[in-house]
């Protein structure tokens, strides 16, 4: 049987160039073409001098920014495992010009340079907006719980005062080890036998490492104190213990908007609130502060069904809708109706009974309301279901319900459905392809600003992905060199 045949390792190949190895076509000359446009053309942010004019010179720029760009594309985030990368992986060599950095630079530029990498993600979003791919028509919102680069073990007040405790009991027992060590090195300075100090310098280093353990503890203690917080992770004290599909975790809420047009990340951020209730009109400032404008529609998840804030939106950017889905209340679900007589300034129920008002500019879910209380409620066949105050039903009013009731009836309504059915369309891909990419430990770095620099590289290669997929690659390319990256 005849085989396909390698080429023999021993004969002389004719030589080919470096860039021969590559396609005309393979996404690495997008990381190429689109890392070098924006630092060629905004040189005086990214070419520094060196501190001092003593060691080697420092990388520049564009070399780490490609490497971390093609690593977080192919799913690799790890420093180490990109520098091995640099060596064997002819994509790389052909990317980096045969440069390969150590994991150590790699993983301090990515430490220390987050503001460099989040004006990367800001100017090819800006390219995104100005190119048509990202048209802020129609964004959808939504968040997702990522797991902390800590285990998942929390320490509440009780458990670290339980550590004090007995870190404390260790420290008491090196030290009587040490007074028992001095004591035995003086019996032997009066035999002769010479002085033995080992044991008591090695319970002294013990000492040292438990009084760090201890500051430490005792550091975390005073932010969960200050914070007025239940539980902290040693590890990331930043990160919250949120509820996820995973069950608790300690993790960061990451927020997106996806542009409905080609489903591309207009924005992203991070926080530390584990509901998504309060992130609306955040979400869209921050679009705004992105882009430079707000989008015409945003839609989300019942999470972020805060009545008030979605009005304020509304009112604050004009010309906007946000289509929010609602989960039914109570008072949706009640066989008994209130309608509301504005002439009266009262209610009547579906039973001919009156509510008059009782009380005003009560605070619920931190809303104001009028509550109006059932003054014929006495002798009602339907007081059993409807109540079991002895003072009547009561029926609170906000004081913007004519805007919640329109806004409940806009929801309801055939745009209304279809508007959550989009929503989903939208922003289920994107998670599921960032997740896929960060694979089983979801982040390298600590704290919430370096996880935004994490999810600035996450977003960045998931466009980049989305672009190449649609779009000619010669006519990509060309857009990419002819665009004006420079900063206004």
């Amino acid at each position: 049987m005849q085989f396909i045949e390698g080429h023999d390792r021993y004969q002389y190949q004719m030589p080919v160039s470096l860039d021969d190895t590559i396609q005309t076509d393979h996404p690495v000359r997008v990381i190429d073409s689109v890392i070098n446009s924006i630092v060629t053309d905004n040189k005086e942010r990214f070419i520094r001098e060196r501190e001092s004019g003593a060691g080697r010179p420092r990388y520049q720029d564009a070399v780490i920014l490609k490497l971390y760009l093609y690593g977080y594309f192919n799913g690799i985030s790890s420093s180490r495992k990109l520098e091995v990368e640099t060596q064997r992986n002819k994509e790389l060599i052909w990317l980096l010009e045969g440069l390969s950095p150590d994991h150590w630079t790699i993983s301090n530029y990515r430490k220390e340079r987050g503001e460099d990498i989040k004006y990367v993600t800001k100017k090819f979003r800006e390219f995104l907006r100005d190119n048509g791919y990202i048209k802020l028509k129609t964004v959808a919102i939504d968040g997702s719980k990522v797991k902390a680069n800590t285990n998942r073990e929390m320490l509440s007040i009780e458990k670290i005062e339980e550590r004090l405790t007995g870190l404390d009991k260790k420290m008491e027992d090196y030290l009587k080890r040490i007074t028992e060590a001095d004591s035995a090195d003086d019996v032997m300075d009066e035999v002769g036998e010479g002085v033995n100090g080992n044991n008591g310098k090695a319970y002294i280093e013990k000492i040292i490492a438990l009084q760090r353990q201890v500051e430490e503890l005792e550091s975390q203690k005073e932010i969960l104190e200050r914070e007025n917080r239940k539980h902290i992770s040693g590890a990331d004290p930043e990160a919250l213990l949120m509820k996820s599909r995973d069950g608790m975790i300690p993790g960061y809420n990451v927020q997106i908007a996806v542009d409905a047009e080609y489903k591309m990340i207009a924005d992203s951020e991070v926080v530390t609130e584990e509901t998504d209730l309060g992130q609306l009109p955040n979400m869209i400032e921050s679009i705004k502060e992105e882009l430079g404008k707000a989008p015409l529609e945003a839609i989300a998840d019942s999470g972020y069904n805060t009545p008030d804030l979605i009005e304020t939106v509304e009112k604050k950017e004009e010309g906007i809708k946000v289509y929010v889905n609602q989960q039914p209340t109570t008072r949706d679900k009640e066989e008994i109706k209130f309608e509301y007589d504005e002439e009266k300034d009262e209610y009547k129920c579906s039973e001919g009974k009156g509510l008059v008002l009782f009380q005003k500019n009560k605070l619920k879910r931190n809303s104001l309301t009028n509550v109006y209380r059932g003054i014929e409620c006495d002798g009602c066949r339907l007081r059993n279901k409807c109540t079991k105050s002895k003072k009547g039903r009561l029926v609170h009013r906000y004081l913007n319900q004519q805007w919640r009731d329109d806004y409940k009836a806009r929801m309801r309504s055939k745009i209304g459905k279809t508007k959550m059915s989009l929503r989903r369309q939208l922003v289920e891909h994107p998670f599921g392809t960032i997740k896929y990419l960060m694979g089983k430990i979801q982040l390298k770095l600590r704290g919430k600003q370096k996880v935004s620099t994490e999810i600035n590289l996450y977003t960045t290669v998931y466009n980049l992905k989305r672009l190449i997929n649609i779009e000619p690659f010669e006519l990509l390319i060309e857009k990419i060199e002819n665009y004006a990256w420079k900063t206004a």
